[in-house]
C-alpha cells in the first residue's frame, strides 16, 4: 500500500510553501482517500505533519524528521440534504467553482485566499470579518486511529483558532452549511471579495503574519512603528501592507523569524501590545 501512495522523496518546502523557503522532509505521502490516510497515520514512528497549500506556514530551514502527509488528493465535494461535505484538500478556488456551477452560496469570502479547506478548518480562517466557523456543521477527523465527526460546538472555534491547533487530530474534511443561490448572485459576490483583496501585496508571502489584537489592526500598528520596508537578508516587511512579510531575495526561515521578532518587540515597546502570529511554524 505504501508504494501506491508514495509520491515524493524528499519533500522540498521551498517548492511547496507560498513563502518559498525551508528545508526538506525525508518523505511525503499524498493519500487519495480516508483509508489510505488512516493507514499512513498509524505507520509513522517519527510522527507526521499535515500540509495543504502551505499558504500560512513557515517551514524550518532544517526541515523536519516527521513524515509529510499532503491533503492535495483529498478532493471530494459531496452535497447532502442540508450540508455540503468538502474534503481537506479542496482549494478555495475549486470550492467556489463548485458553488457557482451547482448554485450554492455562503463561502464567497474565501475568494482569493490561496488555501485548502483543511487549512481553513484548522485555523478558523476567513476574511473581511467572516470566518469558516460560521458555516461549519461538523468536521471529519482522524483521532487515535478512529474516524470521527466532530460537531461544530466541539471544535472550539474562536478568532483564528480552534481545538485542532491543540490536538493531534488529522482533518479529513468538513460539512458546511451552504445555501442554494443564483449563479449570477454568487459570481457577483465572488467578484466583490476578489476586489477587496486586489490591493494586497503580490509575491512570495504567508499572507497576514499576525492576528489583529482586539480593537486594533496589526498592519497599522506595524506601520506606525516605522517598520514598512525593513529588511533582513532576503526577507522584507511589505511597503504595501505591513502585516505581510515578503520573500523577495531567497530569504531563509531564520531571516523571516528574526524579522517577526523585531516587529513584535517594536510594537510591544511602543504600544504595550504583544502581537500574536497567525502563521504556523513547521519544524
Amino acid at each position: 500500500m505504501y508504494g501506491q501512495i508514495f509520491k515524493e522523496q524528499p519533500f522540498d518546502f521551498t517548492k511547496h510553501s507560498t513563502i518559498g523557503c525551508g528545508g526538506v522532509a525525508k518523505q511525503a505521502f499524498y493519500p487519495k482517500n480516508e483509508e489510505e490516510t488512516r493507514f499512513l497515520l498509524d505507520k509513522q514512528p517519527n510522527g507526521w505533519v499535515a500540509v495543504g497549500n502551505m499558504s500560512n506556514v513557515l517551514p524550518s530551514d532544517d526541515g523536519t524528521d516527521k513524515t509529510v502527509i499532503c491533503t492535495k488528493k483529498l478532493t471530494e465535494i459531496q452535497p447532502s440534504e442540508d450540508t455540503v461535505y468538502v474534503s481537506a484538500g479542496v482549494t478555495s478556488g475549486a470550492l467556489l467553482r463548485f458553488m457557482r456551477d451547482e448554485g450554492y452560496g455562503g463561502a464567497e469570502f474565501l475568494a482569493g485566499i490561496p488555501c485548502t479547506v483543511g487549512g481553513i478548518l484548522y485555523m478558523n480562517g476567513g476574511a473581511g470579518g467572516k470566518y469558516i466557523a460560521e458555516l461549519v456543521d461538523r468536521v471529519r477527523i482522524v483521532r487515535g486511529g478512529e474516524i470521527l465527526n466532530l460537531p461544530a460546538n466541539e471544535c472550539e472555534y474562536f478568532y483564528k483558532n480552534s481545538v485542532f491547533m491543540r490536538t493531534n487530530d488529522f482533518i479529513l474534511g468538513g460539512n458546511l452549511r451552504l445555501k442554494k443561490a443564483k449563479k449570477e448572485d454568487i459570481e457577483k459576490s465572488i467578484k466583490s471579495w476578489l476586489d477587496k483583496r486586489a490591493h494586497l501585496p503580490k509575491g512570495k508571502s504567508m499572507g497576514c503574519v499576525f492576528k489583529n489584537p482586539a480593537g486594533y489592526s496589526a498592519g497599522e500598528l506595524i506601520e506606525k512603528t516605522g517598520l514598512k520596508g525593513l529588511r533582513i537578508g532576503g526577507a522584507k516587511v511589505s511597503e504595501l501592507h505591513a502585516n505581510f512579510i515578503l520573500n523577495d531575495k531567497n530569504a531563509t526561515a531564520r531571516e523571516i523569524t528574526s524579522l517577526i521578532a523585531i516587529i513584535k518587540n517594536a510594537v510591544y515597546a511602543q504600544y504595550g501590545i504583544l502581537l500574536e502570529e497567525e502563521i504556523r511554524y513547521l519544524k
